[in-house]
């Protein structure tokens, strides 16, 4: 017998290829409009302006892939996980893949930190400099305006090669850093460019570690 979803549900998905130019508002009326085309139960919010419940935990940066994003919603009947999934990828664009469908186990206000891979073209020579820099000075956008920051004090190296980089930084409501700002940083400071350069978020994490489930 195919396993059932409960009512509260977190759908699983990657956002590759051409789907990262996508924009955040964007992603959500697409998967509006698959839910739609896939006859899915999912809930309806009530009240003068009735809307399909989604909610994304931790929206990608524009330009970003990502292969553990996640979003979540209400189904208003049983449905197995296996089903849900083929419907939802036989209504979707080939580059948004849903992987899983599962009760959620933690609260979006858990998540602390992303872990991204980093493909990219440039002095390596610079770059490992820059790294290895007391301070890296960046500035971030707020609703605020402009705030300075010390990337350093927040980003941590996990593996490090000529083209490549695994590395961590801080997400979530209190402090969300997005990878392009580290990017950024390298280019204004060095004074050199990246030629090419690929980003992607492999892991999402609450402040125990864990994988954000």
């Amino acid at each position: 017998m195919a396993e059932t979803v409960n009512k509260n549900i977190r759908i699983f998905f990657s956002k590759t290829g051409r789907a990262i130019y996508i924009s955040h508002l964007d992603l959500y009326r697409l998967f509006q409009r698959s839910i739609k085309r896939a006859k899915l139960p999912v809930w309806e919010t009530e009240g003068f302006n009735p809307h399909l419940y989604l909610t994304f935990a931790l929206p990608l940066a524009l330009g970003t892939a990502g292969v553990c994003e996640s979003m979540d919603t209400k189904l208003t009947e049983d449905i197995s996980r296996e089903e849900l999934i083929r419907r939802f990828n036989e209504a979707l664009p080939r580059d948004i893949r849903v992987l899983d469908a599962a009760e959620p186990v933690r609260k979006p206000t858990e998540i602390a930190v992303s872990e991204y891979e980093a493909d990219f073209e440039c002095d390596d020579a610079a770059f490992d400099a820059f790294l290895a820099a007391e301070h890296i000075p960046a500035e971030k956008k707020t609703k605020r305006g402009i705030a300075e920051l010390d990337l350093k004090q927040h980003l941590t190296v996990l593996e490090r090669r000529p083209g490549y980089l695994r590395f961590t930084l801080p997400s979530g409501t209190e402090l969300n850093i997005n990878a392009g700002l580290m990017f950024d940083a390298f280019e204004k400071i060095s004074g050199t460019e990246i030629y090419s350069l690929h980003v992607t978020r492999t892991a999402v994490k609450c402040s125990d570690g864990e994988i954000f489930r």
